[in-house]
């Protein structure tokens, strides 16, 4: 990674390594408008001779609020609260001395979190729920829910950037976690298209929803995403709430507002920077390629463009260029050529210098569009240096674990806007989205009349684009002061320097508990100074770096831990396909390749591989030395005929009556190359990706089976019906295209090899 010792290795075979504590993870949870729900329960038992102290670093999404915390020892449950931080960890050391169990868990910041577990002693088994929330957004008319699941090597210093050695969290190949999740999408957002693209998943219809689980051998390996898109677009919405805790302002009210889109601009200058780090091989570089791509079919001869590429030094590609169709085939090209080969993650050394790249006169500045998994820990100086810039910085961030903190506090102190795209999702999509937010006029100023007098407000983001939520809190002094959804208007400054409305509350729904007033809290310690964040944090029961939750678990004289407890760090699954060790492919499963140390592992200033024993061979060894993380998956199945595909789609069809549920039914399936090139194409088109494997169902039904079968035609009928047209007939010549070709290749390559045997007399 570079020249300082990083918590990293290929083969974890220490002499006298604990066995693993952290035995899995289960959690449920409710999607429910803006408000997403979760309790997750992480389990650790300690089977070897030794007491132990327990320290897993682990990730929650960005804008988690931890709401609850207890942990269970030997089936005993205790409830821990917020502490003041150094209070807590006086505490913690004490009850360590003193024999007892304590647990502390640490807010780092970022979404990421350690939990220390004291004293846990051989044949304990001790479980850790937490409970949170977490505000969504609609972006460009789609919710995308994610949650994290491990933390990706990153380049660079753990602790330069804050963190404690302990609280470092290491990566390795061995480690496998059992993940067990399920969700429900609530209301009326279980009548849209609910997609999961990075797990198999079932889906089951209940109560007020729809729940989704995933299947048995989903692990702790990449983040769970969730889409939905709504049947119809979502209104503005403000949400009342009562808060029990603060007098003064006993309501507070969550607006979620949806602007209206900007005017588009006639040109624009755009850089475009990749991430040809170490950390990129494999599917990652692979997303890049694909993500520019889609970028380039959205500009025109009137904008301008550049690319260049990043690692331990920076190469500009082409300058700022017109983008004539000469100049959008030489850019093609080197998307084309570019890998992931330029060492380690130097990303403010690359965004200066692209910064410093000019434009034309007529252009009146430039915006950056960074494709990257964002996998860095020094984040502050490149956030400083794109905000001195000028620049808005837009981020595309890839892999199975992007760092999404890092890449949303970059593009928030810029101006511009994230998207994320985890392998299994339309690349071109996501590309065409940022070009829509790209192409609008900015809008300035933006704020929130709330109707009347808050006693608090939260600020409104610095970006405000058209097609995506923007959130915001205020508390105010009481139920007959707070203002009708009607009366609550997003404001700001448009290219003429008049005052414009850009949404309006449309609908309102009391919100009960506390979960709206606590995560407004949340939000409020960004805004304040420590004294008042403190107070905060105390009040609503927060973590954060000011608190800590603890709870202490006593034991009874005979009970104590009678000898020093032995440091145990949990380490995290190496994120799919990291670094090239692997491949994830559409349906989330994993070819991995030989396990050679990528180019991010060796210093960028020394040739020497800054990792221990990362050499491990398991060609050959016999299957029970190989780690179970390289065996769950098989590599190199033979691929099922078309046809087959097409029965296992009518089946699912013919027991579920709907198509969602169709890319998990089929998610097992080795497909021929170009099947899946096919589907992953028709996704990119705008398509669903149950609805592509129904399209492909029909194609097989109508252009390769002879002859059509009618039965088959009748059951898919009314399921296509409710695809549009135009699109439908796209997929169709897409399919023609791509498998027609395929299977002319194939029938040549067999006519060629009849007859070489024939020349040969080689025929068996």
């Amino acid at each position: 990674m570079n020249d300082e010792t990083q918590p990293f290795g290929l083969a974890c075979r220490t002499p006298g390594e604990a066995a693993p504590v952290l035995t899995g993870v289960r959690a449920s949870g409710r999607l429910d408008g803006v408000l997403f729900d979760l309790t997750l329960r992480q389990t650790y038992r300690n089977t070897s001779d030794r007491v132990l102290e327990v320290v897993y670093t682990f990730p929650l999404p960005l804008h988690a609020v931890l709401l609850g915390f207890a942990s269970e020892l030997n089936g005993v449950r205790k409830v821990g609260h917020a502490v003041a931080r150094r209070a807590a960890e006086r505490r913690y050391e004490e009850a360590l001395a003193e024999g007892d169990a304590p647990v502390l868990i640490e807010s780092l910041g970022g979404g990421l979190h350690t939990a220390n577990i004291g004293n846990l002693q051989p044949g304990d088994t001790l479980v850790i729920e937490f409970r949170f929330a977490q505000r969504q957004v609609f972006e460009q008319g789609r919710l995308r829910l994610a949650i994290p699941t491990t933390i990706a090597p990153r380049f660079g210093s753990a602790c330069a950037a804050g963190l404690q050695p302990q609280q470092v969290p290491p990566a390795s190949l061995r480690a496998e976690y059992p993940l067990a999740l399920s969700v429900v999408i609530a209301g009326t957002l279980a009548d849209g298209t609910v997609e999961c693209p990075t797990h198999a998943a079932t889906r089951t219809k209940v109560e007020g929803g729809l729940q989704l689980d995933l299947t048995s051998d989903a692990c702790l390996d990449r983040d769970v995403v969730i889409v939905v898109t709504p049947v119809t677009p979502q209104p503005s919405v403000v949400i009342p709430a009562r808060d029990t805790v603060a007098p003064a302002a006993p309501v507070v009210l969550m607006a979620a507002l949806q602007p209206r889109h900007a005017a588009m601009r006639a040109h624009i200058a755009l850089k475009l920077l990749v991430d040809c780090s170490g950390s990129m091989g494999g599917e990652s570089i692979a997303s890049a390629r694909r993500a520019l791509l889609g970028v380039l079919a959205g500009l025109t001869e009137r904008d301008e463009v550049s690319i260049s590429r990043f690692g331990s030094s920076v190469a500009h590609l082409i300058k700022p260029s017109a983008c004539t169709p000469n100049t959008l085939r030489r850019v093609a090209s080197a998307m084309e050529a570019l890998e992931a080969d330029l060492g380690g993650t130097e990303m403010r050394a690359a965004l200066t210098a692209v910064f410093d790249l000019r434009v034309s006169r007529r252009s009146a500045g430039a915006d950056v569009l960074l494709v990257t998994d964002g996998e860095i820990w020094q984040a502050q100086p490149v956030i400083d240096a794109a905000r001195a810039s000028g620049h808005r910085v837009f981020a595309i961030g890839v892999g199975s674990s992007p760092a999404e903190d890092v890449l949303r506090s970059l593009v928030e102190a810029t101006g511009g806007a994230c998207e994320f795209a985890t392998p299994g999702e339309a690349l071109e999509a996501a590309a065409r989205r940022m070009l829509e937010r790209i192409r609008q006029q900015p809008w300035r100023d933006a704020r929130i009349d709330w109707g009347c007098d808050p006693v608090w407000q939260t600020p409104v983001p610095t970006s405000v684009f058209g097609g995506d939520t923007v959130l915001a809190f205020a508390g105010v002094s009481s139920p007959a002061a707070s203002a009708t959804p009607a009366t609550v208007r997003l404001l700001a400054v448009d290219a003429t320097c008049a005052d414009v409305e850009l949404a309006r509350g449309e609908a309102g729904a009391p919100a009960p508990g506390d979960t709206v007033p606590r995560v407004a809290a949340a939000r409020r310690m960004a805004t304040v100074d420590d004294t008042a964040a403190l107070d905060l944090a105390l009040a609503y029961q927060l973590t954060s770096r000011h608190t800590h939750y603890l709870l202490v678990h006593p034991r009874t004289d005979a009970d104590r831990a009678a000898e020093s407890a032995a440091l145990h760090l949990v380490p995290s699954m190496l994120a799919a396909g990291w670094g090239a060790t692997a491949t994830v492919r559409h349906q989330g499963t994993i070819e991995y390749s030989a396990l050679d140390a990528p180019t991010m592992w060796r210093s960028p200033r020394s040739a020497a591989p800054s990792v221990v024993d990362a050499t491990p061979s398991y060609g050959g060894t016999a299957d029970a030395d190989v780690p179970a993380f390289l065996r769950k998956r098989p590599v190199g199945k033979p691929a099922v005929s078309l046809e087959a595909v097409m029965a296992a789609v009518v089946e699912q069809l013919s027991l579920s009556g709907h198509v969602q549920g169709l890319h998990a039914r089929c998610a097992a399936l080795e497909l021929p190359a170009g099947a899946r090139r096919a589907l992953d194409q028709a996704i990119a088109l705008g398509l669903g990706t149950d609805e592509a494997w129904l399209i492909l169902a029909h194609w097989v039904n109508t252009r390769s089976v002879t002859p059509t079968d009618a039965a088959i035609t009748t059951s898919l009928k009314p399921y296509l019906d409710a695809i549009d047209a135009t699109l439908l007939t796209r997929c169709m010549t897409l399919f023609d295209r791509i498998l027609r070709a395929e299977a002319d290749d194939r029938s040549a390559r067999l006519r060629v090899r009849r007859l070489w045997r024939a020349m040969t007399g080689s025929f068996s």
